[in-house]
């Protein structure tokens, strides 16, 4: 496509000026037919390639138990959350990995002891402790994060005077390599969804209600469980 084209095309899809909305609009049949007549042209034209990194092959995965870390905005320094908040993450992690078929999975209690074994205690970072994980249970990547918020609500399903809020972290590291081959965040604080119809997805998962802290994290897991599996390679 030429870029006299392009021009054409971002000009008749640009949003007309603010201005009164009339009572009624209508595309005249043959303007409808210039836009598909231009948008047929645009589709035929093959763009270049880019190259592409092939995805990560995974089979076993485990959990880097998921801390609570101080969040940082602008030059204030919140609290951390507290304990709990890594751990209802982290047990939602492993939801959502027994409800998959993807994967297998090294059990809790596994990583549990080999957390306490001097090649993984004596790692300087969080992303060096999930490669010694891995590398003492044999996973092919590691799921690790970290949680930066975590409010409960305040009030009951039906009615909260304060909603749940929640923010995390979450990234994959590929054992062999030592590269992070994902990372993704969530950060929601809950509103009605008559305020924000973004919230759509969450309320058609766990229905017309105010969660938990508990189950808004659990939303977010789901939601980054599905992107963080689209981005590897689960066949041998």
């Amino acid at each position: 496509m030429t870029r006299r084209r392009d021009l054409q095309w971002a000009r008749a899809l640009r949003p007309p000026a603010a201005g009164p909305v009339p009572h009624t609009s209508r595309f005249a049949p043959a303007t409808v037919a210039a836009l598909l007549a231009l948008l047929a042209v645009g589709c035929a034209t093959k763009q270049p390639e880019q190259p592409e990194v092939a995805p990560a092959s995974m089979q076993l995965l485990a959990v880097l138990p998921i801390e609570p870390v101080a969040g940082v905005s602008g030059e204030s320094v919140s609290a951390p959350p507290p304990a709990e908040a890594g751990q209802v993450v982290t047990s939602q992690l492993y939801r959502v990995l027994a409800e998959q078929t993807e994967f297998r999975v090294v059990p809790d209690l596994t990583v549990a002891d080999t957390m306490e074994t001097p090649e993984v205690r004596s790692a300087r970072s969080v992303l060096e402790r999930a490669v010694a994980l891995g590398k003492e249970v044999g996973a092919d990547g590691v799921i690790f994060g970290r949680v930066l918020r975590f409010k409960k609500r305040v009030g009951t399903d039906y009615g909260a005077s304060e909603p749940a809020s929640v923010s995390f972290e979450l990234g994959l590291v590929a054992v062999s390599s030592g590269d992070v081959v994902w990372k993704g965040s969530f950060d929601q604080t809950q509103e009605p969804l008559t305020s924000n119809l973004f919230n759509w997805w969450m309320f058609w998962r766990a229905g017309p209600r105010w969660f938990s802290a508990a189950e808004l994290a659990g939303l977010g897991v789901d939601r980054l469980f599905e992107d963080m599996t689209a981005s590897v390679n689960t066949e041998g």
